[in-house]
């Protein structure tokens, strides 16, 4: 009996739960350990410029063109009415798609690397040297290139709602990366070299996996030339149209506020936004937990038609989100000062309203996702991506005009201005269109997903 239910929906949710509470603790330890660290070796500017470096390379991820994220919908769709040649086909297709599209991106960069100054780009004073800089932005760049076919290693495993493997990849590449921390710290390596040994090692350990699984553990995905078509090729690309469009809006709006910061204000002022909004990210467990999980399940469960699990699914993660959030929320507002202060230092230390204002982006934020997570599960993702690139958009201009006047704390507030101004009502209202689903036909229909490709 126990081996049966942990075969079932709730059995995979509840082994992703908590086998995602393990690697969430121990990445969470991560940040508290090396954020630190990081500060005092590098100084607050040359930190500021790692932290607007790691924020920058992340746009570069939009050139998996959404393919990673609507992977795991066909994964997950074939996994409930068990097509194994189904999979194959959108697998080998996304994975041919996504290094092509790298190598493409990696000679084009190469091409136009010297007409870059990126000690211009990001305002760097002499006291960090223009070959450091230079070096760091190349290092992040390959990082991200490599991981643009190693992140549908993920997402296979989480179509085939086993996050419990994913998750377990995440632990151990950050263990390695707490360890190239250290070694590096320890041996006094320069800046490049040390983003490298903190950041690289979940990339590799995904590459890793991702051999091992089409080799051995999952052999039914292999690619092969009969596999590849121009068909699989254009589904891919269309279905994952919606969620390219989320993906910029996303680096537009988490990936940006650190870049503008650093043009107008200067280095130095990126390292309390981005020690305080590293705080704010660790306020996301339920999401960060349940997420992963509640995903391919609502895709699974949409396609059996199994509308009710979805509604109770869902009505549970909202409240309990909102009521966590909330808490954290406070917390940050009565201790985080003073944490920060301790934890990484006086430089470090954001103002009072600035706190307040991220406190009340991470509640938005928190319901925003949770709604996010079902569209995303059953398909329902163009009309949130276009809203969210509106959204963003919005977002990047008062960003600038704010910061000019009102200095870090318009950066945030331009974020949350953009949001509730654009996207809370209509994505709220697609997610009570989506609840409201009482056949199988609408189901289908939603998931956008050619059940006659089944072979």
């Amino acid at each position: 009996m126990f081996s049966g239910w942990r075969q079932s929906r709730g059995g995979r949710i509840a082994a992703a739960v908590s086998s995602g509470a393990a690697a969430r603790m121990l990445s969470s330890f991560f940040t508290l350990v090396s954020l630190p660290l990081a500060v005092r070796y590098l100084g607050a500017e040359r930190f500021g410029v790692w932290a607007t470096i790691a924020s920058t390379v992340v746009f570069l991820n939009l050139l998996d063109l959404g393919i990673a994220s609507t992977l795991t919908n066909y994964i997950a769709h074939s996994y409930a009415v068990g097509g194994r040649q189904y999979a194959a086909r959108y697998t080998a297709n996304a994975l041919v798609l996504t290094a092509a599209v790298a190598c493409v991106a990696g000679v084009l960069l190469s091409i136009t690397w010297p007409t870059i100054d990126w000690v211009k780009l990001f305002n760097v004073s002499s006291a960090v040297s223009r070959t450091e800089v230079s070096s760091t932005v190349a290092a992040a760049v390959i990082l991200v290139l490599l991981g643009l076919p190693a992140s549908l290693t993920g997402r296979i495993l989480s179509g085939y709602q086993e996050v419990h493997c994913s998750n377990a990849i995440i632990a151990i590449g950050t263990l390695a990366n707490l360890a190239g921390l250290l070694v590096g710290l320890a041996l006094q390596v320069s800046m490049p070299l040390l983003f490298v040994l903190t950041t690289g090692w979940i990339t590799l350990a995904n590459l890793t996996v991702l051999f091992a699984m089409l080799l051995w553990w999952k052999p039914w995905l292999r690619p092969r030339l009969s596999l590849l078509g121009w068909g699989a090729t254009r589904e891919l690309l269309t279905t994952g149209s919606g969620f390219f469009l989320i993906q910029i809006a996303g680096a537009v709006v988490f990936s940006s506020d650190n870049v503008v910061l650093s043009h107008f204000l200067g280095p130095a002022q990126v390292t309390p936004y981005s020690v305080t909004w590293r705080i704010v990210g660790m306020t996301a467990v339920m999401q960060g937990l349940f997420f992963p999980a509640l995903w391919p399940a609502y895709a699974e469960a949409y396609a059996r038609g199994d509308y009710a699990w979805v509604r109770r699914a869902f009505r549970i993660t909202f409240r309990g989100t909102m009521a966590l959030n909330l808490v954290f929320a406070a917390l940050l507002l009565a201790v985080g000062r003073t944490v920060i202060r301790w934890w990484a230092g006086p430089s470090a230390v954001p103002s009072l309203s600035l706190l307040a204002a991220m406190a009340l982006w991470a509640v938005i934020s928190g319901t925003m996702t949770v709604e996010s997570c079902l569209l995303a599960g059953v398909n329902r993702t163009r009309e949130q991506g276009v809203l969210s690139l509106v959204a963003a958009g919005l977002n990047l201009g008062l960003s600038i005009v704010l910061v000019q006047r009102v200095g870090a704390l318009g950066v945030i507030v331009g974020t949350i201005l953009s949001y509730l101004i654009v996207l809370v009502v209509p994505q709220s209202l697609m997610v009570r269109s989506v609840l409201k689903a009482e056949s199988s036909s609408v189901g289908l229909q939603n998931s956008q997903l050619p059940a006659t490709s089944y072979q």
